[in-house]
């Protein structure tokens, strides 16, 4: 009987596996580092980035971590925590002790959401040679990291932002044309809580909660479990994917996950929920359907 058990749970698994290979993904498993491998990599000269409020990383960080807090990343003008201009990245970046060319791997203690935003953040003025740190300060914990109160601190540095990747973002206008013009294979998702989307939502959005992004210990999922997750939900790598929150930092953990799973267009709406409702009045949604991607082959 066991026999029999075993033998259909690996036809299940070996089912999944076969099905997400069918598909066009990228290259996977780029945008996020298990927390045992981020050690190896600071032997390597890997620099680990603590994202964490000042006040928070001061009280405890992994040692040898560097602090960047996400708020210096952001901007609150129009609207909470928005895309900052390449200057103000540059400063910060080289106050911090880095340049474009180290390797950075970022992490915080709220289920990768402020890493992601960071992340997203500087792949938007074209580095991506910065990698989440999944599950953040306690899966380095849990691999062995020692933690400390003393702050770790480089040497001013020269930090440069690359062209802007502007296919990362979108704006207030482009989601506006969407709702009048839907394109085919587009999506909108929705990553905040259910109590928000039935508040109101985007239309045409349909909500996957960021946190299913993750396991229950607040590493992110594996690269197939992730695809799982979405191809069950009839997403595909081809498609076109806007995500969004109420204001883009729990979008851009979404946006990390999507693209560590190889899912080839990921952007963000940057003004976000706040942006949307203060200029149209909130839709209670509705049952949505996920648009399809022609075969092109």
């Amino acid at each position: 009987m066991k026999r029999i058990v075993l033998a259909i749970i690996l036809v299940l698994v070996m089912a999944v596996f076969a099905g997400c290979a069918s598909y066009d993904f990228e290259e996977t498993g780029m945008y996020i580092v298990e927390a045992d491998d981020a050690l190896d990599m600071m032997s390597g000269g890997a620099i680990l980035v603590d994202v964490q409020a000042a006040e928070d990383y001061a009280a405890m960080h992994i040692d040898g971590a560097i602090n960047i807090p996400m708020g210096e990343l952001t901007t609150d003008d129009p609207y909470k925590n928005m895309l900052p201009k390449k200057k103000q990245v540059e400063s910060v970046m080289s106050s911090a002790g880095v340049t474009e060319e180290n390797t950075l791997l970022v992490y915080d203690c709220t289920a990768n959401m402020q890493a992601a935003r960071v992340q997203w953040t500087l792949n938007y003025y074209n580095n991506y040679n910065v990698k989440v740190v999944s599950g953040g300060l306690e899966a380095l914990e849990r691999a062995g990291a020692a933690t400390s109160t003393e702050a770790a601190v480089l040497p001013e540095a020269e930090y440069n932002c690359g062209d802007k990747q502007r296919k990362l973002l979108v704006s207030y206008d482009y989601i506006k044309g969407l709702i009048d013009e839907p394109e085919e294979g587009t999506l909108i998702i929705d990553t905040r809580s259910a109590e928000e989307y039935a508040e109101g939502t985007i239309p045409g959005a349909v909500r996957i909660e960021y946190v299913w992004n993750n396991y229950a210990n607040d590493e992110y999922k594996s690269v197939r479990d992730l695809q799982s997750t979405y191809l069950n939900k009839d997403i595909y790598p081809e498609m076109k994917l806007i995500v969004f929150c109420k204001t883009s930092v729990r979008a851009a953990q979404a946006y990390t996950a999507l693209k560590d799973a190889g899912f080839q267009d990921v952007r963000v709406y940057d003004g976000a929920w706040l942006e949307y409702s203060d200029l149209e009045d909130p839709q209670v949604p509705e049952q949505t359907t996920v648009p399809t991607i022609q075969d092109a082959s």
